[in-house]
Order: structure tokens, then sequence, then C-alpha cells
């Protein structure tokens, strides 16, 4: 099944200027339920004929590849940025839990554990 690829194009310009819209607003739920609508727009414009553009279509398609060649760039930039500020969210919650002391089977500098004391100690007492 082939679709015409100047709608192809105009569909997925739309979606992404949807995403980009709620990206800028920082609405990442709302960016993200996109997601599905974003994919199928992909493929309709995988599967567009691409014979399909006349030379009276020609200024439109380029129009539109234009502009979703724009939206792109700003989708890109937008998600960065909302990668970014989601990292940096991470880290504070990330840095206001509170810190456990590692676990290690080391012991401090001339210092044993209390099982070795004991092995120690019981060495001893059986001696």
């Amino acid at each position: 099944m082939t679709h015409a690829p100047l709608a192809a194009t105009m569909q997925l310009a739309d979606i992404l200027a949807r995403e980009n819209a709620a990206l800028d607003a920082m609405d990442l739920p709302g960016a993200i339920a996109l997601l599905p609508a974003k994919r199928s727009a992909l493929e309709f414009l995988r599967n567009a004929d691409a014979t399909g553009v006349g030379g009276d279509q020609r200024p439109a398609m380029e129009a539109a590849l234009s502009r979703l060649r724009t939206l792109a760039g700003e989708n890109r930039r937008l998600l960065e940025r909302a990668l970014s500020a989601q990292g940096r969210v991470i880290a504070i919650i990330a840095s206001a839990l509170p810190q456990r002391e590692a676990n290690t089977r080391y012991p401090r500098a001339n210092q044993r554990s209390v099982a070795a004391r004991r092995a120690a100690w019981s060495l001893v007492a059986r001696a």
C-alpha cells in the first residue's frame, strides 16, 4: 500500500510540532503520549510512494520537507533539554537519600572485624 508523500510528510511534521510544544512546556507525559502517533506517521512516510510527487506538488513538498527538517532539529534540541533536566532531577533526589556506608570485606587499617576477633578468641579459649 502506497501513500502520497506530501500527506505523509505533513502528518509527521504536524505530530513533531505538537511534540515540540509539549517538550517546550516540559510536559514530558504529553510528549510521551505522542510516541505512538509519531511512530505511525513515520511508518506512513516510509510507505509513501516517492514517485507520486508531480511537478505541481514539488514546491509544496519542498516546503513540507523544509518544515520537517526544522521541526526535527528543534525536536532534537528539546529532547536533549528534557533528558538533561530529568537527569538533574534524578541527581537531586539521589543526593537527598540517606547515604549508607559501603559494605566492604576489608577492615579499616589496623582494625580487625568482630568475627575475626571472636575467631581468634575462640582459638585461644580452646588451647
